[in-house]
C-alpha cells in the first residue's frame, strides 16, 4: 500500500513465498514461489532464515531482471522519499543487534574461524540495497553462515538477548557477509530501517522499519486490532508515525484479510 502510495515510476514489489501464501498477495506484485530451508535441520527451528534463503534459490534468477535490488523485510514502509533516493554504494540501514564489545567479538571471532574478513563493520540494518548480483551474493553467503552459527554455535545454547543470541543468527550472518564481500559499504541511518515511532517528516526519510515497540506506529498493536478505531483524517502523514498509521489503516480498507 506505501508503494502504490507513492507511485513510484522504477519499482516493483516482489513477494517470496510458499504457495499458500502467494495465493493470498494482490496480484499487482511480483510472486515468486519458494520452499522453506530444511537442509540442515536446524533450519527448521529458525524459520528467520527464509527471508535471505529465498534469495539463493533458482525461482530467484527472476530477480536478475532488476537492476537493483531493496532487500527487505515485510513489517517495512516507502515513503514518499523513496522516489528520490538512489544510493550508488551497497547500503544498508540500521541494526541493534550487537550493543555489547562481546557481540561484537563473538561475531569477528566466528568470520575469523570461518576464513572471512572482517572490516570492523557492525549492527547492520535487515535492509540492504544494491546492485541485484551483490544483493544476492551477500544473502547466499549470509545464508551458509548461518547454517554454521546454528548447527555448531547455537545447536545446544541459544544464548540469551541482548548478548550473544541465536534469535538473530540472520543479522550475524549479514554482517559477516557483508564484511567479508563488499569493499565500499554505507549505513545509511537516515533513509534505511528509520523506526516507525518518528514524528519526523515522511520527506526526510526513504524506508521505515517497525521495531519493536507498543508505541504508535507498532505492527504488534495494529495486528491486534488496537488501532481499527482511529479515523485517518486525524492524522498528520507528514510526520512518521501517523503515515505508517495511515497507510496501515489504508491497507486494511483494500485487501480482504
Amino acid at each position: 500500500t506505501s508503494l502504490k502510495h507513492i507511485q513510484s515510476k522504477d519499482t516493483d514489489l516482489v513477494v517470496f513465498g510458499t504457495k499458500d501464501i502467494l495465493n493470498k498477495i494482490p496480484d499487482d506484485c511480483v510472486k515468486l514461489e519458494c520452499t522453506k530451508a530444511d537442509e540442515p535441520k536446524e533450519l527448521l527451528k529458525y524459520p528467520r532464515i527464509n527471508s535471505i534463503h529465498c534469495f539463493t534459490t533458482e525461482h530467484a534468477d527472476k530477480l536478475n531482471d532488476y537492476d537493483y535490488l531493496l532487500r527487505t523485510d515485510v513489517d517495512t514502509f516507502l515513503t514518499p522519499a523513496w522516489n528520490h533516493y538512489y544510493p550508488t554504494d551497497y547500503t544498508v540501514g540500521k541494526g541493534a543487534y550487537a550493543p555489547y564489545q562481546s557481540v561484537k567479538d563473538n561475531i569477528k571471532r566466528v568470520a575469523s574461524e570461518l576464513g572471512f574478513d572482517h572490516r570492523g563493520l557492525h549492527n547492520l540494518g535487515a535492509t540492504h540495497y544494491g546492485e541485484t548480483k551483490l544483493v544476492r551474493e551477500v544473502s547466499s553467503l549470509a545464508v551458509s553462515i548461518a547454517k554454521h552459527l546454528l548447527t555448531e554455535e547455537f545447536n545446544h545454547e541459544e544464548g540469551k538477548w541482548p548478548y550473544w543470541y541465536k534469535g538473530v543468527t540472520n543479522m550475524y550472518s549479514n554482517e559477516i557477509a557483508v564484511n567479508h564481500l563488499i569493499r565500499d559499504v554505507s549505513i545509511d541511518r537516515r533513509n534505511l530501517d528509520m523506526e516507525s515511532t518518528s514524528e519526523n517528516s515522511v520527506l526526510n526519510h526513504s524506508h521505515i522499519h517497525c521495531w519493536h515497540t507498543d508505541n504508535i506506529f507498532s505492527k504488534f498493536q495494529f495486528a491486534a486490532g488496537k488501532y481499527d478505531h482511529l479515523s485517518m483524517s486525524d492524522l498528520d502523514i507528514t510526520k512518521i508515525k501517523d503515515y505508517c498509521l495511515y497507510i496501515a489503516l489504508k491497507s486494511k480498507q483494500e485487501i480482504d484479510w
